[in-house]
């Protein structure tokens, strides 16, 4: 068993029942996971342990005006969950969202693929277009678009197991009304509980004389009760959602039939079907494409004039630097750094 950190690409919000991560084939093991699912006889079932997600859960990106994301190769990949986020602010809650410009530097046109991503299988390009969204992709040791280079992705369909369960978290998806719920009725239980010790079993041996049971007798039956009580509400609490848990597992078992795009024969592989071919096609007119060169920063960022443009980079160690240099300047009253890193 291995342990390996990747970035998660999905929504909870737009896609509630997925978990979607993004893996780069960079070691030996990311490798050979790859070839393992690109062979032409890929397995039908993973079995995956997950823990996590770790990272602050930002939610602060709608109070800017604008969004800049600037990413270098796999960096692009936290701005993956954002978009989805806000496509699902725009489209479901009806907000308005701000403005989205995409800054995505690239080694080789390969790696535009990664693109794709922007928009799951589920969405459907009319939600998309309703963010406001420029991308500049750059590829800097390409001049041109090379085709035997591109390679298309592919959606692989795994089989359900019986013994496939939901990932939720001990206490539910709302974890702190728990909490809440835990601590009330627990102060609640105790006192009750206290009350019943004191006019029943204390006071009708002591009688107040506090020669049988001294203050220190007492705390220690305090705290022996409210222990009692913390244990019994969250006791009841996790066995409550762990029924509830297994009642929508088998909900999810008994709804799994064929894929959305593939059928029973084909069931765990569609090499027919490009992943995210309809964002492949929506993505055209938002994206610019510039071979042989890199971005100008300071000029996308000092041209920009609205009043709150927050500013996010992620991608190697001197991008990072350059970006937090000219947001840090002084020149530009209206930036607002936000640096993601890779580092463990």
């Amino acid at each position: 068993m291995q342990w390996h950190p990747f970035t998660v690409t999905s929504s909870s919000n737009l896609e509630a029942e997925k978990l979607s991560v993004v893996i780069k084939g960079e070691g030996s093991w990311s490798r050979k996971l790859y070839q393992t699912l690109s062979s032409p006889n890929p397995v039908e079932h993973l079995d995956v342990s997950v823990e996590g997600p770790y990272g602050p859960a930002s939610t602060h990106f709608l109070r800017h005006d604008l969004l800049v994301m600037v990413s270098g190769g796999s960096g692009i990949t936290p701005f993956i969950s954002i978009i989805r986020e806000l496509i699902h602010t725009s489209e479901s809650l009806k907000c308005n969202t701000p403005e989205i410009l995409l800054i995505s530097v690239f080694k080789n046109s390969s790696d535009l693929t990664m693109l794709d991503l922007l928009l799951p299988i589920s969405s459907t390009p009319s939600e998309f277009s309703k963010l406001k969204l420029q991308i500049q992709a750059y590829v800097t040791r390409e001049k041109q678009f090379i085709m035997e280079n591109n390679k298309n992705s592919r959606t692989i369909w795994f089989k359900p197991e019986p013994s496939d369960v939901p990932i939720t978290p001990i206490l539910g998806k709302h974890s702190w009304l728990w909490l809440g719920a835990i601590i009330s009725s627990s102060f609640i239980i105790f006192l009750i509980s206290l009350g019943i010790l004191t006019r029943f079993y204390i006071y009708p041996i002591d009688k107040n004389t506090y020669k049988i049971y001294s203050y220190p007798k007492k705390y220690v039956l305090y705290m022996l009760f409210m222990s009692v009580s913390v244990v019994i509400t969250a006791t009841a609490a996790f066995v409550w959602n762990k029924r509830h848990n297994a009642m929508e597992a088998k909900q999810i078992q008994n709804m799994e039939g064929a894929t959305p795009t593939a059928s029973p024969n084909s069931w765990f592989y569609n090499a027919d079907r490009e992943l995210e071919s309809l964002p492949q096609q929506s993505l055209v007119q938002y994206t610019n494409l510039y071979f042989g060169e890199r971005p100008d920063l300071k000029r996308y960022l000092f041209e920009r004039k609205e009043s709150s443009v927050g500013v996010l980079v992620c991608g190697p160690k001197k991008m990072r630097h350059e970006v937090a240099n000219i947001c840090s300047s002084g020149l530009a009253a209206n930036l607002h750094f936000e640096s993601i890193s890779f580092s463990w």
